[in-house]
């Protein structure tokens, strides 16, 4: 290392993000005796909808069961809503598709929960461990890649190195950037509006989806009975549907979504941000490992984004307290190697499955909706094969640790 980096504080890990991906790494870690540092810029302001953040996540059964042994899920229980149920459909057509969280012997697919929450609960069970630093909002001013290490500069004055940085800063990482890691795109040309609204009919802890020809429209489940809704739609039309009055945009909602529900008689403020997808051309580079959006995006129509990114922190953590027991670099390529070999598998069959989807339900393509309808009804009535589909949406069944140990 040279002379002018050797003041620098030594910890055990550099994290660049305290989203939820990252807060999620660093609560893997709690209380095993790591010096850890996050460094987080400042997020965007929460944007509130009928009283709710109107980004949320649907963490599913595999990931609360982390979060839980964790400890997080205490700070946050009490504003997630339960999903029990979910129905999907093919816009008029016949064909629909029913899970229920009993058939694969649980009380709940996952859970409902806002942006915020989420965030605030892993950060406050972090509070815990004195041995985790939050630095926010605060932004790295320099960094160096040394042989045995890497070393940054926090603000212009605070200086660390460890062996291993990893970078959560999401899909338009800085640290990606730095390294020189590029991606494969996809944009699909589309945007999500996002919205809390107020149906007639309470939802029972039921998510709904309708697949139209320019995108899903979801109804998810959300406490006190309001629901949140994810609705993707050509660039134009979105636009459109984002300049409407509220009476407007409720009677194209309604429109749209039909009377599952009754009539939606309330929405809350509206916000759209584009949909895309990437991955990177390189997981991990010596002393450096990429999680969450930073490593992958993908279309929200399942809402497995975030769910993957916990899956990579989960992964990333037990590989990174194996090579501590056994007196492993763990900021050598060795030892991230196995980290991206675990997780390549989950991400690309999750993206190429959002991908397949997403062609399949937007295709005009004459008589594809009545192959649709019956494939639906086909996996419907197919038992095992509708509960292997569960377990592995819910992450059940993904070689994924649950506990850190």
């Amino acid at each position: 290392m040279p002379e002018s980096w050797k003041g620098a504080e030594r910890v055990d890990l550099i994290i660049v993000g305290g989203g939820m991906v990252g807060l999620t790494l660093a609560n893997a870690l709690k209380g095993l005796g790591w010096r850890i540092v996050i460094i987080e810029r400042g997020g965007a302001q929460v944007l509130h909808s009928l009283g709710l953040d109107c980004r949320v996540s649907a963490i599913v059964a595999g990931n609360v069961q982390m979060l839980r042994a964790t400890g997080a899920w205490e700070w946050m229980q009490r504003r997630a809503q339960p999903l029990v149920q979910m129905r999907v459909w093919d816009d008029q057509h016949a064909g629909g598709i029913r899970f229920d969280a009993s058939e694969i012997g649980l009380p709940y697919l996952g859970y409902l929960v806002e942006n915020s929450n989420l965030q605030q609960g892993l950060l406050q069970n972090l509070e815990q461990d004195e041995g985790i630093e939050w630095c926010a909002p605060a932004e790295i001013t320099d960094i160096c890649w040394h042989e045995d290490a890497v070393s940054i500069v926090v603000d212009g004055e605070r200086r660390f190195s460890a062996p291993l940085i990893v970078g959560a800063d999401g899909g338009r990482s800085w640290l990606r950037e730095q390294a020189g890691i590029d991606c494969w795109r996809r944009d699909y040309g589309q945007k999500g509006i996002v919205a809390t609204v107020r149906p007639r009919q309470h939802h029972h802890g039921a998510a709904f989806q309708r697949f139209m020809r320019t995108g899903p429209l979801a109804m998810l489940p959300m406490c006190g009975g309001l629901c949140s809704i994810v609705w993707s739609n050509d660039n134009e039309q979105a636009d459109g549907l984002m300049a409407m009055d509220d009476a407007s945009f409720l009677e194209a909602l309604n429109e749209a979504f039909g009377p599952v529900l009754g009539d939606i008689v309330e929405v809350g403020r509206r916000a759209a941000f584009p949909l895309r997808a990437q991955l990177v051309r390189h997981l991990v580079r010596p002393r450096l490992a990429l999680i969450g959006d930073a490593a992958h995006t993908i279309h929200p129509l399942a809402g497995l984004g975030v769910n993957l990114g916990m899956r990579d922190a989960m992964v990333l953590a037990q590989e990174l307290v194996d090579a501590r027991r056994f007196d492993e670099d763990w900021g050598s390529m060795g030892v991230l190697k196995r980290y991206m070999k675990q997780r390549l598998p989950d991400i690309l069959s999750v993206m190429g499955g959002m991908e397949g989807f997403h062609r399949l339900f937007t295709s005009a393509l004459p008589g594809l909706h009545v192959l649709r309808g019956t494939g639906m009804r086909l996996i419907g009535n197919a038992g095992p094969i509708k509960q292997l589909l569960m377990r592995n949406a819910t992450g059940l069944s993904l070689p994924v640790p649950r506990r850190i140990a």
